[in-house]
């Protein structure tokens, strides 16, 4: 009895010190930006805009920062909330023009962007994407430029 008590204060001794270290206390959805406080609260529910459909599939966890603005991974555009990003669709979605919502970039903030299939860099994600990818997966010139994180 007395372990587990130990441990029980021990455990809550950590978690105190690492909020009181900036460590994030909440998580993000990546297909909607909602938050929760744990990755178990976030990923027992069903996302309202999973790729698959209304509420047909789960949340899947941000993996990049918190940031002050967000960039849309595909093409490029900026928004103060991942959750205003994401609620929009996207006019270079891989399936097609607005036949899908924008989706956050989760790498981190860089003064160069690397395209990952072919090595071509530029100054700004918007800038990268712009192009199409002579060495994408799909073919010749058939995809965008993506950024690698």
């Amino acid at each position: 009895m007395k372990t587990i008590q130990i441990m029980c204060v021990m455990v809550v001794a950590c978690c105190t010190a690492l909020s009181s270290m900036g460590a994030p206390t909440s998580v993000r959805c990546k297909y909607c930006g909602t938050e929760a406080q744990s990755a178990r609260a976030l990923l027992s529910s069903p996302c309202p805009k999973h790729p698959a459909g209304f509420a047909k599939g789960k949340h899947a966890l941000f993996e990049g920062q918190t940031r002050e603005v967000y960039t849309c991974v595909y093409c490029g555009q900026t928004a103060k909330s991942m959750r205003t990003l994401v609620s929009s669709p996207c006019p270079k979605h891989p399936a097609g023009f607005a036949k899908g919502r924008h989706s956050a970039y989760e790498g981190t903030e860089k003064s160069t962007y690397t395209c990952k299939y072919c090595g071509q860099t530029a100054s700004s994600m918007r800038a990268l994407v712009s192009s199409r990818c002579p060495k994408h997966p799909d073919g010749f010139a058939k995809g965008w430029h993506t950024p690698a994180r």
